[in-house]
């Protein structure tokens, strides 16, 4: 087979492929041992191939062209070397005259050199809080999920911890601004995700409309960063919840036999929720090592799907953002893709820092059944998870982890 390649841009290539007979001939063998057991029309058993031919030629033709162009697609990767990233885009197919041809576009993983990343020394990241912190917030978590909630009657106003209905909408320079409004949405007074906005609405009762400006935090959109917002928000409805009490019926609810047995097991978890934290934090400083000290080309189009896809997990409309707010999702999306590159790199010269797909898929299963509710179907979960996509990107954060956590093993820890 031969396969030439001209480049387009920058890692993105269009490939043009032409296969012999014989080529041909060996899959078109391959393709009707898949049909020789086909039912046939007229014949009770097994028919004869001659016949099986007539009655599914075009499903064999079309199959036939189905795996020539998965063929020239690896016999081209192999010949010039690519490592592809996604599957091909063609264009054409055309199989005649004893000949096969195809033309398609193909996106690839740019080539570069890894740091010397296992002489890296990391310092400790400072531990943010104590098992014991963590414990009384998980109890306190805990009385208030399985509170009484009683629904607002005349008198209630909103206090810290309620969970309240409200419609808002924000305007900047007197301009409204799509993402800062919504209608009918709940909210947990004290966890809003616009740091300090939800302390404006301390005191409200239902019906109250109120306005104030509002000066959104650093860190944020920086279309919104460090500006003043004007709000109108308006309370319809809300409840307040009384915590449960710390006592033996508390731990009956949460499957224990009593208080200290749930005391017990809240203890383990907060030792395990500090673990956790401490090691995504020591995984982020690795993570911002490895993408400072490498130096890649990221593929326009990479750095772009995975900023859109970013903006989608913060619930924003990607066409009505503002420049300067995909301007930062994007350079977010290229550092992505940049630690995705280099630990896929990693994964290939250390094979101690791979996982297979099974070893993950059986990994993400066995989770799924140690949490799962009795009677819960937990190939259907698999299955809706798949087709969402959330598998696939949950299955490259746990190859991720592995690779983390092979590097750390290797590099040096500063204490």
């Amino acid at each position: 087979m031969e396969a030439t390649i001209s480049e387009l841009e920058h890692c993105k290539f269009a490939v043009k492929c032409e296969a012999n007979a014989i080529e041909i001939a060996d899959k078109k063998t391959e393709v009707l041992k898949a049909f020789e057991n086909a039912p046939v029309k007229g014949f009770r058993g097994k028919a004869s191939m001659d016949a099986v031919r007539m009655q599914y030629s075009r499903q064999i033709h079309d199959a036939l062209q189905r795996a020539m162009a998965e063929f020239c697609m690896h016999e081209a990767i192999f010949q010039h070397a690519l490592k592809p990233h996604g599957a091909p885009f063609f264009k054409s197919l055309l199989l005649e005259g004893g000949k096969f041809f195809c033309e398609f576009d193909l996106y690839t993983k740019p080539n570069f050199d890894l740091p010397k990343w296992q002489e890296m020394e990391i310092p400790k990241p400072h531990e943010s809080f104590t098992a014991t912190e963590i414990t009384e917030q998980m109890l306190q978590e805990i009385r208030m999920r399985l509170g009484d909630a009683v629904p607002y009657g005349d008198h209630d106003f909103v206090q810290e911890g309620d969970n309240v209905i409200v419609d808002y909408e924000g305007s900047l320079d007197g301009n409204k601004v799509d993402s800062l409004c919504a209608k009918d949405e709940m909210m947990t007074i004290g966890k809003s995700p616009l740091q300090g906005f939800d302390q404006n609405l301390l005191g409200m009762i239902m019906g109250e409309t109120r306005e104030f400006d509002f000066t959104a935090p650093e860190g944020g959109l920086p279309s919104l960063s460090g500006k003043t917002i004007h709000f109108k928000v308006s309370v319809s409805t809300g409840s307040k919840t009384t915590p449960a009490p710390l006592n033996d019926e508390l731990a009956i609810k949460m499957g224990k036999k009593d208080f200290k047995e749930l005391q017990e097991f809240v203890g383990q978890a907060s030792f395990a929720r500090v673990e956790n934290h401490n090691r995504a934090k020591l995984n982020e400083a690795i993570s911002n090592r490895l993408v400072v000290e490498t130096t890649i080309k990221v593929p326009g189009f990479m750095s772009l799907s995975e900023a859109q896809y970013l903006a989608q997990q913060a619930k924003l409309d990607w066409n009505s953002l503002a420049d300067a707010d995909k301007e930062r999702f994007v350079q977010m999306g290229e550092n992505n893709v940049k630690l995705s590159l280099i630990l896929d790199k990693i994964r290939e010269d250390h094979p101690e820092a791979q996982l297979t797909d099974q070893e993950v898929f059986d990994y993400i299963k066995q989770s799924l059944l140690q949490n799962a509710q009795p009677g819960a179907d937990l190939d259907k979960q698999i299955q809706e998870m798949n087709k969402t996509g959330y598998l696939q990107i949950l299955m490259n954060q746990i190859k991720n982890q592995q690779a983390l956590s092979f590097i750390t093993k290797t590099i040096k820890i500063i204490e």
